[in-house]
């Protein structure tokens, strides 16, 4: 075989393999959404239009636009507030640090989920809402959670609620905070406390 005939079954090759991507990506997915939909009510396919915050963002789940509030953990907060507050007191941190964290945990989350497929899970069942009306949900792209990608990188706090990830939530906090990531750089922080 000469070099022309070993770069055109190498052209060809990369071309059916594009094909290939293109069609499972745009061709079939409709048809897996479905799939997943029929399955188990509770795991659902969506895709994120908006993202609010760190722990917050709308999807498109069956046609219907939802807020999704991420299980477990807690972004820093944009505004004024009571969560404000208790930020600062368990970070450590003045408001305006913790707000300029606020805006880099969002775009962490956009980065990572805008415009693309995610996979929602309610272990709550699906009418479960936060005080905000939020579906408190999982939420995962390409297998793996949100929340353990910004709990790892220090972008969020564990919050002590009851929810199936809970101890390994602390676990990672814990992690993030020991080798000085995120929000856990360089201060004093206090460490969530979870009561089994």
């Amino acid at each position: 075989m000469n070099n022309r005939q070993s770069r055109r079954l190498v052209i060809g090759f990369v071309l059916a393999l594009v094909g290939f991507c293109v069609f499972f990506t745009f061709g079939l997915s409709p048809y897996l959404m479905q799939a997943a939909q029929r399955s188990d009510a509770f795991h659902l396919l969506g895709k994120c239009l908006e993202i609010a915050s760190g722990d917050t963002l709308l999807i498109d789940q069956r046609g219907e636009e939802r807020w999704i509030r991420l299980i477990g953990i807690e972004a820093p907060a944009f505004e004024e507030s009571a969560r404000l507050q208790a930020q600062v007191e368990r970070l450590g941190r003045d408001p305006d640090w913790i707000q300029q964290q606020a805006r880099v945990s969002r775009n962490t989350l956009a980065a990572w989920v805008y415009r693309r497929g995610l996979h929602i899970t309610y272990p709550w069942g699906e009418d479960a809402l936060d005080e905000d009306g939020r579906h408190w949900a999982y939420a995962e792209v390409a297998g793996i959670n949100l929340a353990y990608k910004l709990l790892q990188g220090g972008q969020v706090l564990a919050v002590d609620v009851d929810h199936p990830e809970r101890g390994l939530f602390a676990e990672m906090e814990a992690q993030a905070r020991d080798q000085g990531l995120g929000l856990w750089r360089a201060g004093g922080a206090n460490p969530i406390q979870i009561t089994r």
